[in-house]
C-alpha cells in the first residue's frame, strides 16, 4: 500500500517538475524573443543615428576662418554676427520687460487669485476643504 503511496508522490512531483520545467523553457523563449527585437530595433536605430549624423557632416558650415581670407571679409563676418547677436539680445530685453513690469505691479497672490476668477472650476468638481479638528 505505502509502495502506491509513493509512487503517486512520485509521479506527481515528476509532473510538477515537468509542467515548471515547461514554464521555464517557455520564458527563456520569450525573453530571447524579446531579445532579437531589441537588437533589431537597437540596430535601426544606430541606422538613423548614422544618417542624421551623416547628413548633419555633409550640411555642417564653415566654422572658423582660415590665414588665407581676406580680413575685410572675416571683419564683415563678425559684424553681421554681432548684429545678429545683439537682435536676440533686444527681443530678449523686450519680452523680459513685460515680465518685469508684471512682476512689480502685482503679487504672485493677486494674479493667482485673478487667474482662478477668469477660469471658473469644472462644472461637478467638489472642491477641497480642510477638515475642521
Amino acid at each position: 500500500m505505502w509502495g502506491w503511496v509513493w509512487t503517486l508522490l512520485v509521479l506527481g512531483a515528476l509532473v510538477v517538475l515537468g509542467l515548471l520545467a515547461w514554464q521555464v523553457v517557455r520564458a527563456g523563449y520569450r525573453a530571447l524573443r524579446q531579445a532579437a527585437r531589441a537588437g533589431e530595433e537597437l540596430s535601426a536605430a544606430a541606422a538613423r543615428t548614422s544618417e542624421a549624423v551623416a547628413a548633419a557632416e555633409a550640411a555642417r558650415t564653415e566654422s572658423g576662418p582660415t590665414m588665407f581670407d581676406d580680413p575685410a571679409v572675416l571683419r564683415a563676418r563678425v559684424h553681421g554676427l554681432r548684429t545678429a547677436r545683439w537682435a536676440r539680445r533686444g527681443l530678449r530685453r523686450e519680452r523680459q520687460a513685460v515680465v518685469w513690469r508684471r512682476w512689480s505691479t502685482s503679487t504672485w497672490l493677486q494674479r493667482r487669485q485673478a487667474a482662478r476668477v477668469a477660469t471658473p472650476p469644472h462644472a461637478g468638481r467638489v472642491p477641497r476643504t480642510r477638515r475642521s479638528a
